[in-house]
């Protein structure tokens, strides 16, 4: 910490609690949903992964909250309460006297919990290279690494201890210990608030101009802050106004095209499959027409951020799009472009790293686990616990490659490079599951140690993905958009865990045919991704 900017410490302990109260929560979540919620492990294997997926939908939104109109710091404390009120709804959920009501609370409670976790998400992530400016490239890439060490500091001790706790004081307390970390989190990050580095956002005065509008009226509101910073908030709040109204529409037709498919395949005969196949390959064109269409409107009405100027590159002739938009624009549409490639390209690593919330643990469910006693206290080491074994391996690694291995290995102080081979690595690991998973449908009894195995290889492809994507995310953003590219970043872990939903959907999800499925997935897309990242056009503008 001695070479990091001072104020880094207290957004590093930050981290480390809201971690803790992250996955200390949802290290018993599965075991909660199908023993207690009596549901299904494929039902509660679907839930836990959209309730992921909300999570990292979301920081779309608190991104683009932090850089137009509340800055990082601001979004980060508020959102952080509301995160800590999400927590103390999900902990009385064990307290409810009946199935249905515990299923209500649980549901309202991850509800909050995704929109207090995703906001802040983005924002956290580059606000710790906020801090960074002025510091040499090493020091950000050992910062970053730091940060991502602290989420596993955070994470390795919730998964170890709230399973203890559940085990032996019942899920009440269990999920109440992880709310309060998320409110020790919050006062840390607030301590620390005089001496950060703020970056102010692109309407500082906008929630005051409406206050000031609504509240005063239109030539008062017009005398204080000049009548185009109130015309641009007014227009604002009408594409706000617009969004809430437009996008339940947008999603409703998908949702028509999803039943109109599966209902044409229904008639046709097809099986169960084959009618959500079609129903998946309706939504997926819908999507894609869904996007293409918002980039032509975006160039139609001339929007001032990188989706007009990237639907007019496409739309529009190159001389009107230079009359529309400046070189620091254009380039910085370009870059957006090569970015959300290289983030695509990264979808399927996170459908399998979420998986060991998942379909590992209905796996390790079927393995022995090591059980003794201490003074009375049930300990044992299962399926729940295993998953304790990542962080812990990130915290040794992370420093062990960071200082011995990227310094003298010249390929992997290549970002991509990295990052490629940790996908090809993820496969690798889902193979090793496969491997065990057939020894197991045989009726071989195996020790839940067997599990350590693709741990330490899906742990050393994360350290390869993750760390490289979080600095390449803030280094390769414009400087308008460091939250924006974060949130995209996010984005790829949400679009993965839809993939889980979709291919659980039709394949059984902890089964020899699923986990070959995602290990020739990943390998496969990990050499794409390293083919594609080499190539000149690739390489951000500076």
């Amino acid at each position: 910490m001695a070479t990091f900017p001072p104020q880094t410490k207290y957004i590093i302990g930050n981290e480390a609690c809201e971690r803790f109260c992250f996955y200390g929560m949802k290290a018993i979540l599965m075991v909660y949903m199908t023993d207690i919620l009596l549901m299904k492990e494929n039902s509660a294997q679907e839930i836990l992964h959209l309730f992921n997926a909300v999570i990292y939908i979301l920081p779309l939104a608190g991104a683009w909250l932090a850089d137009r109109f509340l800055g990082r710091y601001k979004t980060i404390f508020f959102i952080s309460i509301f995160y800590c009120l999400g927590n103390a709804v999900l902990a009385t959920s064990d307290l409810a006297a009946d199935i249905e009501s515990k299923k209500m609370i649980l549901l309202a409670g991850l509800c909050i919990i995704a929109i207090g976790t995703g906001g802040i998400k983005p924002c956290v992530s580059a606000f710790v290279g906020d801090q960074a400016r002025g510091y040499d490239s090493q020091t950000m890439t050992r910062l970053y690494s730091a940060f991502y060490w602290s989420i596993n500091f955070g994470s390795f001790f919730s998964m170890i201890m709230i399973p203890f706790v559940r085990d032996n004081w019942g899920y009440g307390i269990a999920f109440a210990i992880p709310g309060i970390f998320m409110a020790i989190s919050t006062i840390i990050f607030r301590l620390g608030h005089k001496t950060y580095n703020h970056k102010e956002p692109m309407d500082p005065h906008f929630f005051a101009i409406i206050r000031c509008r609504l509240f005063r009226g239109a030539k008062i509101a017009c005398e204080q802050f000049g009548g185009s910073q109130v015309a641009k908030a007014t227009n604002t709040v009408i594409k706000i106004a617009a969004f809430i109204v437009i996008a339940p529409v947008i999603i409703a037709l998908g949702a028509c095209a999803y039943n109109g498919a599966a209902n044409l395949a229904t008639l046709m005969d097809g099986s169960e499959k084959q009618i959500k196949l079609c129903g998946l390959f309706a939504a997926t064109l819908y999507t894609i027409a869904i996007a293409t269409a918002g980039l032509k409107l975006a160039a139609t009405l001339k929007l001032r951020n990188f989706l007009g100027a990237l639907g007019n590159m496409l739309f529009s002739p190159k001389v009107v799009t230079a009359q529309l938009y400046s070189a620091e624009e254009r380039r910085d549409a370009r870059n957006m472009v090569r970015i959300i490639i290289t983030f695509a390209l990264v979808i399927p690593f996170w459908s399998l790293f979420d998986q060991t919330a998942s379909s590992w643990i209905t796996q390790g469910e079927n393995m022995k686990a090591i059980e003794c006693n201490f003074y009375g206290l049930k300990l044992d080491f299962g399926a729940e616990k295993m998953q304790g074994l990542n962080p812990l391996l990130v915290m040794v690694l992370i420093p062990l490659l960071t200082i011995k291995v990227y310094p003298y290995v010249k390929q992997l102080g290549k970002p991509m490079v990295r990052m490629g081979i940790g996908m090809v690595l993820a496969g690798i690991a889902f193979g090793l599951v496969c491997l065990l998973q057939i020894f197991i449908d045989n009726g071989a009894e195996l020790s839940i140690l067997w599990q350590a195995f693709p741990y330490i290889v899906l742990t050393l492809a994360e350290i390869l993905v993750s760390t490289t994507g979080l600095e390449y995310a803030y280094t390769a953003a414009g400087e308008k958009l460091k939250s924006t590219v974060s949130s995209f970043w996010t984005l790829t872990v949400a679009l993965g865990n839809v993939l889980v939903i979709c291919i659980t959907s039709v394949i059984e999800g902890a089964s020899v045919t699923a986990f070959s499925l995602y290990g020739v997935m990943s390998i496969c897309v990990g050499l794409l991704f390293m083919y594609v990242t080499s190539r000149p056009c690739m390489k951000p503008e500076r």
